[in-house]
């Protein structure tokens, strides 16, 4: 090992999470979730003029709701994203 080699910054050093922004964020992505899944299923029903899809509905096909919970699950994995990154940045983490 080399003599010379300057130490790397301390762990000490390392930014800390804001801890506003680590308790705000679920709670701005939960609700923001909500409102979205709800504008979802009104969208769905404006346009199809049925309820969307329940896994508990068995007359539904299996396709529709497959297609209904990979669009809701990729709408709220989208909005958890922005919510934490938008809550790190207002925080100032």
């Amino acid at each position: 090992m080399n003599d010379d080699a300057q130490p790397s910054e301390s762990i000490d050093a390392a930014p800390s999470k804001a801890p506003v922004a680590t308790m705000i964020a679920p709670v701005v992505a939960f609700g923001a979730t909500f409102v979205a899944r709800k504008v979802l299923s009104s969208a769905y029903r404006s346009v199809t003029g049925s309820d969307a899809p329940s896994h508990n509905d068995r007359s539904v096909p299996l396709g529709k709701v497959i297609a209904w919970a990979a669009l809701s699950g990729a709408t709220a994995a989208v909005i958890e994203v922005v919510a934490f990154r938008a809550a790190a940045r207002f925080f100032g983490e």
